[in-house]
C-alpha cells in the first residue's frame, strides 16, 4: 500500500508539472476554449490508460495518467463562469441551473480518478481494467446530464 501511495504521489507531481504549462496556455483563451483543451487532454489521458490495459503489461504508467486526470478535473469544474454558456460549446444549461449537481458529478469523477490511481499502482491488470470501466461510467453520467450529444 505504501508503494502504491508513493507512486501515486510521484505521478500526481509529474502530471501537475505537465498540466501546469498547458494551464498557462489555456488561460490566454476564453473559458470555452479552456474547457475544450482541458477535455482534449483528459481524453488523451484516458486513451493512454486504455493502451496500457490493452497492452496487458505493467500498470504503473497509468498512475501518472490518473493523476493528470485529477489535475485536469480540478481546473475543469472552475471553467464555467456565468455567461460562458454562449458560443461554440456543448455545455448544457443544466450546468448553470444545477451547479451543485455539476460539482457533485465532478467530485464523483475525482474519486474515480483516485480509485484508478490506486488500481494502477497495485500492478493488478484486472483491478486497473475494472477501475477504468467505472471511471468511464462516471464520465458518461456527467456527459448524460451536462453535455449536449454530438450530431
Amino acid at each position: 500500500m505504501r508503494k502504491t501511495l508513493v507512486l501515486a504521489v510521484i505521478g500526481a507531481l509529474a502530471a501537475g508539472a505537465m498540466v501546469g504549462g498547458a494551464t498557462i496556455a489555456m488561460a490566454q483563451g476564453g473559458p470555452i476554449a479552456e474547457r475544450k483543451e482541458n477535455r482534449k487532454q483528459a481524453a488523451a489521458a484516458m486513451r493512454a490508460i486504455k493502451g496500457i490495459i490493452d497492452a496487458k503489461g505493467p500498470t504503473v504508467g497509468a498512475v501518472e495518467q490518473a493523476a493528470k486526470l485529477k489535475t485536469l478535473e480540478a481546473a475543469f469544474v472552475k471553467q464555467f463562469p456565468a455567461g460562458s454558456d454562449k458560443g461554440d460549446t456543448k455545455a448544457l444549461p443544466a450546468i448553470w441551473t444545477d451547479m451543485a449537481g455539476f460539482q457533485a458529478a465532478s467530485k464523483a469523477s475525482d474519486m474515480a480518478y483516485d480509485k484508478l490511481a490506486v488500481a494502477a499502482g497495485s500492478g493488478d491488470q484486472a483491478a486497473l481494467a475494472a477501475a477504468f470501466a467505472d471511471t468511464g461510467k462516471t464520465c458518461g453520467a456527467c456527459h448524460d446530464k451536462f453535455r449536449a450529444k454530438a450530431n
